[in-house]
């Protein structure tokens, strides 16, 4: 049974969060400094709870020890603020003394640490007082000492999980020892998933223009999104967003195009041509300006007729779209607002930055994610220099730019795609895990040969059979472990190919 709370009761208790990708890159033997994703002054730390529960007369040296050692770890975490008594709780008095000072402080999770068997009143109080999901960590239970029960953690954690699950309270769970690299790596999963949450509750998506003519793929429910979710969609007309590029500062342009300039390399062969590249800029800092005129994070874009057309504008925006996306400002092709939440959802997920795509090729030991040159060049293969050219199928190819051309970086990888149910009560989420294969420019654009976990055959039926859209985010790592905790707590239905 999956575990939902209404939004509503939730809006006063998210904001993004957002983490930038590795600081450098390699790229053909120059050293890139990659982009600090964008943040705004409104912005706050993640806060984090932290309830070492324990029971009257079973604190010991090593709980302590596992006490400190939980809250040190906690304190490492980037952008995490720790909130945590300086003892631990074992009677209800006690813990609703830090409850009442929560309520000031308002935490965005808790992490309720199981250090040995505990009240049962104390973790649903605060999550439901507070309005926050709820971590529930357990430890191993060390060999009896003469018989006798030594902790009984997990006991502990199986009780407060059954209330969460009747409260219908969003919750995850950890078993390993304090002081591990196994808590380091399962708490940091789990955290990024509550972070995940927290930034849906407050998504505010910028859809520029509407989907493009019969993708019915890239059709969204926009009541029914925030309603489930949280994120709002702001309309965007492509008129305000030509008109902004056109009236744009010399000195807003030339930042627009030195941004170009360090991402991608323009070769004289196939550049873009005449004022093509400049109207790139143009949009790149046009939709900068946007994003602080309607207080948006991501954006979705109708990136064609309209924007080709030479009476509107005149270019094809492939690369300007994969340059917003690899400096913070995530935006999915065609109109896809689900592919935008997906991509989002997979940045704070993997810590990367994600590469909306199509699959173009399933069969065999491996497929082909794809798409016309619009991947940010952060994800370039490692030796390989990205470079800006016309688009190798708009008017035929090699008439129009601007497209970034580069084949992706292998690793484990996770293909997700977020649509609706068929009835369209919900919402569904595809997941994929497989790994990134080291791969050829063999197709114009920006491609990656995935190996899937399941097999191209499997992966085949289910996107067939059950009528998927076609577009997806790519993230790297195999982020199925997530995805499973998001999709339980949001009452996403997921179908999982592994």
């Amino acid at each position: 049974m999956a575990m939902q709370f209404p939004m509503d009761c939730w809006e006063d208790k998210f904001e993004i969060t957002v983490e930038a990708a590795d600081d450098k890159a390699d790229r053909g033997g120059e050293t890139l400094k990659l982009p600090t994703i964008p943040t705004t002054e409104t912005m706050q730390p993640f806060k984090i709870g932290y309830l070492p529960l324990s029971k009257v007369n079973w604190t010991n040296d090593t709980l302590e020890a596992a006490r400190a050692d939980a809250i040190a770890f906690l304190k490492t975490l980037p952008g995490v603020e720790v909130l945590a008594p300086d003892h631990m709780l074992a009677l209800e008095g006690e813990a609703i003394e830090v409850l009442d000072a929560w309520e000031k402080d308002r935490p965005d999770l808790i992490v309720a640490h199981f250090l040995t068997f505990s009240l049962g009143v104390v973790p649903p109080m605060f999550a439901q007082r507070l309005k926050v999901p709820i971590l529930l960590w357990s430890q191993p239970e060390p060999d009896p000492k003469g018989g006798r029960l030594q902790n009984n953690s997990f006991c502990a954690a199986n009780m407060n999980a059954h209330h969460m699950w009747r409260l219908g309270i969003p919750y995850f769970y950890v078993h390993a020892q304090a002081g591990t690299k196994e808590a380091e790596e399962s708490l940091m999963k789990q955290i990024r998933v509550a972070q995940a949450m927290k930034a849906l509750g407050r998504m505010r998506i910028g859809l520029i223009g509407g989907r493009v003519p019969g993708f019915f793929t890239s059709c969204v429910d926009e009541m029914m999104l925030r309603r489930t979710l949280g994120p709002e969609v702001k309309i965007i007309t492509e008129h305000e967003l030509f008109t902004v590029a056109k009236n744009l500062t010399p000195e807003e342009v030339a930042k627009g195009m030195a941004l170009i300039d360090g991402d991608l390399a323009t070769p004289p062969a196939d550049a873009p041509r005449g004022d093509q590249k400049e109207k790139s800029a143009r949009l790149v800092a046009a939709v900068m300006k946007l994003k602080e005129k309607f207080f948006v994070d991501t954006f979705a874009m109708r990136c064609w007729p309209e924007v080709i057309l030479d009476e509107f504008y005149g270019i094809a925006v492939c690369s300007t779209l994969g340059h917003l996306t690899n400096h913070g400002y995530l935006t999915a092709c065609e109109g896809d607002v689900y592919g935008a939440v997906m991509m989002r959802i997979g940045q704070i997920l993997s810590g990367e930055l994600p590469f909306f795509c199509d699959l173009i090729i399933c069969e065999g030991d491996h497929g082909t994610v794809w798409h016309c040159g619009a991947a940010p060049c952060s994800l370039c293969k490692p030796g390989f220099r990205p470079e800006l050219h016309c688009s190798a199928t708009v008017e035929g190819g090699g008439v129009k730019g601007c497209t970034g051309e580069f084949p992706l970086k292998p690793g484990r990888v996770t293909l997700a795609r977020l649509g609706e149910k068929r009835d369209g009560t919900g919402f569904r989420m595809l997941v994929c895990p497989g790994t990134g294969l080291d791969t050829d420019l063999f197709v114009r654009g920006t491609p990656l040969d995935v190996r899937f976990d399941a097999g191209c055959e499997a992966v085949r039926r289910e996107v067939m059979e059950n009528g998927w859209e076609h577009h997806y985010a790519l993230m790297y790592g195999d982020r199925t472990e997530e995805l499973t905790a998001l999709c339980r707590n949001l009452n996403i239905e997921m179908h999982l190919v592994k």
